[in-house]
């Protein structure tokens, strides 16, 4: 997918915004029932999220599949009109109603008045608002200062002294969190959320909280590694991974280095330290969307010596790298590859499938708060524990099939859920005040 900046201009992720506020907001917009039916119309105007609008052009009739609960469905696919608006149909068939499915993608502005675009009536907003969020994000040595950061919510008091770009992004965002608590809109997922997965420390105190008693399925220990914030007094055990405080947003967050020796944290500054954890050279990248779960095997650093004596037969203090970059080999840290493969050990013969991580990532659900994330988990060689790092917030899922169809399907199941609970309050309201009414006449 791609993102978009405020003025609908596009870049790959992965890319960097380079000094531009970088947006992307996309709703299902919301429409009145006429006639007994819903309507969500699927348009799409501008840039962003390319490959989901390329998918609903080549095969739209998959959207509102999974959507339909009851009854059997039928689709047909409309003609685009002149206004690059292109729709797709599930009609639900009951004993007792018939409802046509519309589903729309628009984009959203976030610098103007969300209620003038488009109706200004939307069931949900997606967004990956990273660079906005960062830049109201405050970030410090003080792991008591870190934990205690004000909520993006609390920004308005220090607005006066804010440069103008972060007035910008605390516009937008305010923008955003008004419209969807005055309209009751989903937002997938809330900045306030988000706001944790951009510094690694809060990422980390996080899961050190959530991952307490927590076993996979078939029953493996799961937790984290040590950390903590760089400072004169190291108490972790060599070799360290060092990484930048800023998780997101920014190329530096991918620049890290594995230190080896004392000497190799000389020109350390305010950063995340972490031990390291030997896992057989196997890295394993789970992505969530909301209710799926995906599972995938990736190559990564080798495993190093654990001893004082053997590391510093290494001759080496340090090696860099960048995470977004293929990994050191065995090599590069002055080890042959026969020394390599002899420190990996066996594991159990158990699999890391999407069932065996489920009760990790329900405990990261309730932890994060966010529904679209991603995270990695490293296997040790040494216990066979699941050690969780790097949660991040709309990854790129580049590994799943059919992922915008996925993600549409997601949205839509969303979507109907909000306004079915909408409705269902509205409900309960009028009968609330319907029996006001009669015990006031009594």
């Amino acid at each position: 997918y791609t993102k978009s900046t405020s003025n609908t201009t596009t870049y790959h992720k992965g890319e960097e915004a380079q000094g531009k506020p970088s947006l992307t907001s996309y709703a299902l917009q919301k429409h009145h029932d006429i006639s007994n039916q819903t309507t969500l119309s699927i348009r799409h105007a501008g840039g962003g999220l390319q490959s989901i609008v390329r998918y609903f052009q080549s095969n739209c009739s998959s959207v509102g599949g999974n959507s339909t609960t009851e009854g059997d469905a039928s689709t047909e696919r409309r003609a685009p009109s002149t206004t690059n608006t292109f729709s797709t149909t599930t009609t639900r068939t009951t004993s007792s109603n018939h409802n046509t499915i519309r589903v729309s993608f628009v984009p959203l502005d976030l610098n103007e008045p969300l209620e003038e675009q488009h109706g200004g009536n939307f069931d949900i907003i997606l967004h990956k608002m990273t660079e906005d969020i960062l830049s109201l994000s405050t970030v410090s040595s003080d792991p008591q200062t870190i934990s205690q950061q004000k909520s993006l919510s609390n920004h308005h008091d220090a607005r006066e002294s804010m440069d103008l770009s972060s007035q910008q992004a605390l516009s937008r965002i305010q923008r955003l969190n008004q419209y969807a608590e005055t309209s009751h809109c989903c937002l997938v997922d809330h900045p306030s959320n988000i706001q944790v997965v951009m510094n690694r420390y809060d990422i980390a105190m996080t899961l050190d909280r959530c991952l307490v008693g927590i076993r996979s399925a078939s029953g493996l220990v799961v937790t984290t590694p040590r950390f903590k914030l760089f400072a004169s007094t190291i108490d972790l055990k060599y070799p360290l991974i060092v990484k930048p405080l800023t998780a997101a947003g920014t190329k530096k967050s991918h620049c890290m280095k594995i230190v080896l020796q004392p000497d190799g944290l000389e020109d350390v500054g305010e950063e995340f330290l972490q031990e390291y954890t030997n896992h057989n050279a196997v890295l394993y990248k789970v992505y969530v969307l909301g209710e799926h779960i995906f599972v995938y095997e990736r190559p990564s650093l080798p495993n190093l010596p654990e001893t004082t004596e053997e590391l510093a037969k290494l001759h080496k203090s340090y090696v860099e790298f960048d995470s977004q970059r293929p990994y050191p080999t065995p090599q590069d840290f002055g080890l042959d590859l026969f020394t390599s493969q002899k420190q990996i050990t066996a594991q159990s013969t158990i699999l890391l499938t999407s069932q065996e991580v489920l009760p990790v990532v329900n405990s990261l659900k309730r932890a994060f708060g966010l529904e679209l994330f991603g995270f990695d988990i490293l296997r040790s060689s040494l216990t066979d524990e699941l050690m969780v790092v790097d949660v991040n917030y709309f990854p790129s899922y580049k590994e799943v099939a059919k992922f915008p169809s996925l993600l549409a399907q997601y949205l839509t199941q969303r979507a109907l859920q909000a306004r079915k609970d909408k409705n269902n309050k509205n409900r309960s309201t009028v009968h609330a005040e319907g029996r006001e009414k009669i015990t006031k006449v009594y």
